[in-house]
């Protein structure tokens, strides 16, 4: 950019000093700040440890050079100010529009110092030929900015599209995050509220996890977390939504899902769960506690609809923990999975590893390999 507003500019200084009585020494400045400074400033930034600075030097320069320019082109209003103004500019453009007083003061003494050396009578109309000659200067800057502003525009969405998945997505264990999630449930309740869906929520907690990282390390505990993300995601539907609710709590939501089709969800997650391994621990057994509440007219908003959800939890932790339960107003629903004390007892730390439990009867179902947190 600085070459060819240089050059333009260079442009511009010529036309002025072709109606001037010839000077060899004005033309050969002339012709070397524009044509040659923006090589050497290139030269000068790209062999520069810190480029910066050696950019913020190269910008002193620049000013200079235009206030040499500005008595070469006798002082003519029209040139002289829209040079000056196109200099501003592209301090934003680079960046260095801090270093304003400096660049102001380099231009003034580039003026006092070619007046000196030129000693040029001033000649405040602009000719025909140099108002021309300001075209190609004032196209240029033109494209360029226009073109500036585009990136940074795109460059400004592509960030905000970013930030927005950032926003969204708990970067741990990869499911959403709690404030999209609440969001989403919301949404939920109200279509639930004009008749369009039925809808049910899991709260999800993790048995025990305090001991995972007393016993194992944060580290560790870090790593289960995000093998839990993970396979709660691989056994949810494409419409149900998990988001992180707390700590070690998870919350999914089921679209369009009744009681006993939300407790058959919850037995795939907490099946799957218990089949998580850690590599370096294999003794590590994972479990979960999970409580199911349907959607009501009487929930006004979502946090009722989670102290539902959370009743339901309670009650599967007092039970014994490892077990699904669902809301006390359903308590006697049939959807309700009864978890018989002998299938859902934790091993001791001390024993063997045992082979991942399947549902009996009609709940038999294909399970997925086990997830191993790396």
């Amino acid at each position: 950019m600085r070459a060819s507003n240089m050059a333009a500019g260079g442009l511009v200084v010529t036309a002025s000093l072709a109606e001037q009585v010839p000077d060899m020494a004005l033309w050969a400045f002339a012709l070397i700040s524009a044509l040659a400074w923006p090589h050497i400033a290139y030269l000068h930034a790209s062999r520069k440890k810190d480029s910066y600075r050696a950019e913020q030097a190269n910008g002193l320069m620049d000013g200079f050079i235009v206030g040499c320019w500005i008595p070469l082109m006798q002082f003519s209003l029209l040139p002289s100010i829209c040079v000056v103004a196109i200099s501003v500019a592209d301090r934003f453009y680079t960046g260095l529009r801090k270093r304003w007083i400096k660049t102001g003061c380099m231009t003034l003494m580039g003026i006092a110092f070619m007046s000196v050396y030129s000693s040029v009578q001033p000649q405040w109309n602009a000719s025909l030929l140099v108002q021309f000659s300001l075209l190609p200067m004032i196209l240029v800057h033109s494209v360029f900015a226009a073109w500036s502003s585009r990136r940074m525009v795109r460059a400004l969405a592509k960030q905000n599209v970013q930030l927005q998945v950032l926003g969204r997505i708990d970067p741990l264990t990869t499911v959403y995050s709690r404030e999209y999630w609440w969001q989403k449930a919301r949404t939920a309740l109200r279509q639930h509220h004009s008749g369009a869906e039925i809808n049910s929520l899991l709260i999800i907690d993790i048995d025990h996890f305090k001991q995972v990282n007393d016993t194992y390390g944060h580290t560790v505990g870090d790593e289960v977390l995000q093998s839990i993300g993970l396979t709660i995601r691989h056994c949810l539907r494409s419409n149900d939504i998990a988001g992180r609710y707390g700590g070690d709590e998870f919350a999914v939501l089921c679209r369009n899902t009744r009681t006993d089709d939300a407790c058959a969800v919850a037995l795939r997650v907490r099946d799957q769960l218990a089949m998580i391994r850690v590599r370096e621990h294999p003794q590590l057994r994972i479990s979960a506690s999970i409580g199911v509440a349907e959607a009501s007219t009487e929930f006004t908003s979502v946090k009722q609809w989670i102290e539902a959800a959370d009743s339901a939890l309670y009650d599967a932790k007092a039970a014994g923990r490892d077990r699904i339960h669902t809301e006390p107003a359903r308590r006697n629903s049939p959807a309700t999975i009864p978890m018989p004390a002998e299938s859902t007892a934790l091993p001791p730390s001390h024993a063997t590893p045992h082979a991942p439990r399947e549902p009996a009867g009609d709940d038999q179902r294909t399970l997925r390999p086990t997830h191993v947190a790396d």
